[in-house]
């Protein structure tokens, strides 16, 4: 099997590098609703891949915000509250609807190749954003260590809703809210607000007993990924266009 190492310089030699990222840029859960991640601008053109206007509402996983709900460019670090009023004026709907044992569909844009599969996914309970528990996904965004050749251009990314999944928080004036959040391997990624159809803990789906795994924080959620490594390429390109420089730089603080 080929190495992280040979892969990601076969990649390079191939392709031209950007500073990419994916972004959950729609979702709707089993049970109805609409939504998307916090952060995303619905005005963001999505036909492009350079960093301004293309990726600056894409959540990153860094910083303070890197174990809860990540930031943006154009944002800096999300907020649940803000955020989940700002997804709900947007659509003109409730959140996305989901049942125990449901799912949540969402659409993952990948913007740049960096922006490529697969995603881990997780879960909140509490509308808190601090302790997550690790969630099947039941349809990935292609990619090998969060690297493909795709570029604008808009992928499935089904998470599994645990069949015993309770969601307690109290968001933008909705109760029994939970959070989803899905990355890649290079932290990209985003956190959709959903809502549990019905009274808290009641659901209609079925299987998917014993398909969580629970863990402290996010940084635990996914720890196999392969960031650092992939991070070094990333600096060691010596001719990566100067806005995509100045996006690592943007997230290296």
């Amino acid at each position: 099997m080929a190495s992280l190492k040979s892969i990601l310089m076969s990649f390079f030699a191939l392709a031209p590098l950007v500073a990419g990222h994916g972004a959950i840029i729609a979702a709707v859960g089993d049970a109805g609703g609409a939504g998307m991640a916090l952060g995303i601008d619905p005005s963001t053109p999505r036909t492009g891949s350079r960093r301004n206007p293309f990726q600056v509402d894409t959540t990153r996983f860094r910083g303070q915000a890197a174990k809860t709900v990540g930031q943006t460019i154009q944002g800096g670090a999300n907020k649940v509250e803000e955020g989940t009023q700002a997804i709900m004026a947007a659509t003109k709907d409730s959140l996305p609807q989901v049942t125990a044992g449901g799912t949540v569909k969402m659409t993952l844009h990948q913007i740049n190749q960096d922006g490529a599969g697969p995603y881990s996914c997780m879960i909140n309970s509490d509308g808190q954003a601090t302790e997550w528990t690790a969630i099947k996904v039941a349809t990935n965004v292609p990619g090998r260590f969060g690297l493909s050749r795709a570029t604008t251009t808009d992928f499935p990314l089904v998470a599994s809703i645990p069949a015993d999944q309770k969601c307690t928080g109290t968001v933008a004036g909705q109760d029994n809210v939970c959070l989803v959040r899905c990355q890649n391997p290079i932290a990209f990624g985003g956190v959709v607000p959903v809502q549990m159809a019905g009274s808290a803990g009641a659901g209609t789906g079925g299987g998917n007993t014993d398909t969580t795994t629970p863990v402290t924080n996010a940084t635990s959620a996914a720890k196999t990924s392969k960031r650092p490594l992939a991070r070094r390429y990333f600096a060691k390109r010596s001719d990566i266009e100067k806005d995509s420089v100045e996006d690592v730089e943007q997230w290296q603080h």
